[in-house]
């Protein structure tokens, strides 16, 4: 029977939701000042928790507000979507003049903040006229429990929210001063947004001398700008709340940020500076210079002196960047150099210099890059030059798919690149013998001895897994084969020869597998394969089958083979005579199979899993159907023509 229940949280759902939001008292300040800022404030003001006398926290904003049906739903609302609910930016109060303010939250989460100083908090807003407060809490099994403890209808004047701790006052190791700092190195851009603590405004001087500088910048023949540079010290997510501010007569003009040419002239693609600095021009005579719009919302593009200002200014932000991030390029530098010196000093001369130069390149230009980044590419900078390929490797890495990339490192995650290429080489080998071999095949009256055999003789694991490592010769004397095969010295053959025997009608190659004593000495043959390539055209009938028994009996008679060796005799062709398709069996250790090319064909590429016809357009079956000859072919001796030289 089927029972419904309803959805329960573990009580780590929450944490685990929010992240550092609820662990870190500077994300979660940080948030709380933004959420009133997204609502439009003006005025801030905290109050610093303090577990020793019993203090709690507090933030209070004059911004919008909210009703209590807006609360309900923004707080209960898991991912909400600010943006697409309220869009990217917030018009003001309507008893406050002013431009539209770009929003910092996204997702609400901020609203969880307060969880890190208190375990539960009152949340009292004033909207419309409504006022309401509600507790906030967590328990074992809901993330949030929402409390009604005050609601008024109407007849409240004002507007703003405030939140206040009500619980158990949480430990957290952020005082005062370091709250100011973090503070201060986000939300001073704005002249118009106030944030107090403690009942002290917060200002310049309460961002540490580390995190803040001020320069002046003359321009000739235009006045003079005074610059503050406020450095988090610490790339944040994104890069709100960070940029370019301009005060003209301390008053912002337009939005703060990254805009424009900025992003090309200063931060030339790093992400990370922009997440980090905040620049704050004052430039008062701008507004003596028509410069900035009537509305305040920018500045007149087609000005001649905000155009020559802005461009000064950017160039003056760009050095303070360079100059803020020379000593960490070159702490850097060093410790790049102390890890891979060594190998890097190994490589000749000309690649010692290219590598070095590769490294001071992308610790000047590319700040993203990590220490232990940088040191993996130098490593594989350092492996390449001492390869044989050289940048080869590059090249052919250029050219794939990103999937191709994610299927690399997968496949390298679970082999190394050696073991994998003796497998593919191996494929490699074997699919490009099957191509050959069907190529061969297609072309009648073949000659069997100089296209065919070798094939074989690569091939054997085409007849079956017992034949993948057998010793084999071909086209040698009588005397050699069984040497190097059999073992025996002064053996003598007739004119049936167990080699590559070249025939009118095909072509004959023996294959053996030793036997061993007790002792694991070589005694013997266990096992023979004898293969006999027939041209195309001729049919195979009891005639060929009675000629590998021939061979059989001789070598038997000779004490080449024993009556317990395995003997397996195939006769390959294009065509079997009608009635002659079956083996046939002498005693029990000789069979005698007659089989069609194809077949072999078919039985190769079942035992490569079909992967001939998975990846026929593989560079190496593509680009070597035209070499593959010259791939089985001896090398040609050239020294008949030399001879006929004449000088």
């Amino acid at each position: 029977m089927d029972e419904t229940q309803d959805l329960f949280f573990e009580t780590r759902f929450l944490d685990s939701y929010a992240g550092s939001i609820m662990t870190e008292p500077a994300t979660a300040v940080v948030e709380l000042v933004a959420n009133g800022w997204d609502a439009y404030a003006t005025e801030v003001e905290i109050l610093w928790p303090d577990a020793e006398t019993e203090r709690q926290f507090m933030v209070r904003d004059n911004g919008h507000g909210m009703t209590l049906e807006e609360f309900r739903f923004i707080w209960r609302a898991m991912s909400y979507d600010r943006v697409k609910r309220s869009g990217l930016t917030i018009e003001p109060p309507s008893n406050l003049d002013g431009l539209p303010r770009p929003v910092f939250g996204r997702n609400g989460k901020g609203r969880f903040a307060s969880f890190c100083f208190s375990s539960e908090y009152l949340v009292t807003s004033c909207k419309g006229g409504a006022k309401f407060t509600c507790r906030v809490k967590r328990s074992p099994t809901a993330p949030l429990v929402i409390e009604l403890v005050e609601h008024i209808k109407s007849g409240v004047g004002g507007h703003g929210t405030e939140i206040r701790g009500c619980g158990e006052i949480a430990q957290i190791g952020l005082d005062e001063a370091g709250a100011r700092d973090i503070i201060g190195s986000r939300f001073l851009a704005e002249p118009a947004f106030k944030v107090h603590l403690n009942g002290r405004q917060i200002s310049f001087s309460d961002i540490s001398s580390q995190s803040l500088s001020t320069t002046t910048l003359a321009i000739p023949g235009i006045g003079e700008v005074t610059i503050h540079h406020i450095d988090t010290r610490k790339a944040d997510k994104t890069t709100k709340q960070h940029g370019i501010a301009w005060w003209v007569q301390r008053r912002a003009v337009g939005d703060f940020g990254w805009r424009g040419s900025d992003v090309e002239r200063i931060l030339d693609g790093r992400s990370s500076e922009a997440k980090r600095f905040t620049f704050i021009v004052e430039a008062d005579f701008l507004n003596q210079a028509n410069a900035v719009k009537a509305d305040w919302s920018g500045f007149e593009d087609d000005n001649a002196t905000w155009k020559d200002v802005q461009l000064a200014v950017q160039r003056r932000i760009r050095e303070i960047i360079d100059q803020t991030n020379q000593a960490a390029r070159e702490s850097k530098r060093t410790s790049v150099f102390d890890r891979v010196g060594g190998a890097v000093n190994s490589l000749a001369p000309l690649g010692k210099d290219r590598v070095t130069t590769f490294i001071n390149e992308v610790v000047d230009n590319c700040p993203n890059f990590g220490e232990q980044e940088i040191i993996q590419l130098t490593t594989i900078l350092t492996k390449l030059e001492n390869s044989k390929s050289l940048y080869g490797l590059l090249d052919v890495l250029h050219r794939q798919s990103s999937d191709d990339y994610d299927a690399l490192h997968e496949m390298l995650k679970e082999w190394t690149i050696g073991l994998a290429k003796i497998v593919l080489d191996e494929i490699k080998t074997r699919m490009r013998l099957i191509e050959e071999l069907k190529r061969k095949l297609e072309e009648p009256g073949v000659d069997e001895v100089h296209e065919l055999q070798p094939l074989f003789t690569k091939g054997l694991w085409m007849f079956g897994a017992e034949f993948e490592s057998i010793e084999f010769t071909s086209n040698q004397g009588m005397t050699k084969v069984i040497q190097n095969i059999f073992g025996v010295k002064d053996g003598r053959g007739s004119r049936n020869r167990p080699d590559f025997v070249v025939l009118d009608d095909g072509s004959i190659g023996l294959y053996a597998r030793s036997s061993y004593d007790e002792s694991f000495n070589e005694d013997g043959i266990e096992h023979l394969v004898i293969i006999d390539l027939k041209t195309t055209g001729l049919a195979i009938g009891s005639t060929e089958k009675e000629q590998i028994w021939k061979y059989v009996k001789e070598l038997r008679s000779r004490g080449h083979l024993r009556m317990t060796t395995k003997v397996d005799g195939f006769i390959l062709g294009d065509r079997i005579e009608e009635g002659e398709g079956q083996p046939r069996i002498e005693g029990d250790t000789v069979r005698i199979i007659p089989l069609h090319y194809d077949t072999i064909v078919r039985r190769a590429e079942k035992r490569l899993m079909n992967l001939y016809a998975k990846v026929q357009a593989a560079p190496f079956l593509e680009e070597g159907r035209a070499s593959l000859e010259q791939f089985l072919e001896p090398i040609p001796v050239q020294q008949a023509q030399l001879l006929d030289v004449r000088l």
